[in-house]
């Protein structure tokens, strides 16, 4: 009954699968554009934070 049951849901005759079946790429697509947005938001807050820095050169690390 398993099998039967496994065979209806995954069949690729299935009406659901002409729709399901790109999902794998449109979710790796959505994934690397939110990874791209998230590192270049990382990369600014991180140049904000070094141009923040009140000390030129090494003169925080000589006291």
């Amino acid at each position: 009954m398993t099998t039967a049951a496994t065979q209806l849901l995954l069949a690729p005759r299935a009406d659901w699968w002409a729709y399901c079946w790109p999902s794998p790429w449109y979710l790796a697509c959505t994934a690397a554009f939110v990874w791209a947005v998230l590192r270049a938001r990382e990369k600014a807050a991180h140049q904000r934070a070094a141009e923040d820095d009140d000390f030129p050169g090494e003169w925080g690390s000589a006291a």
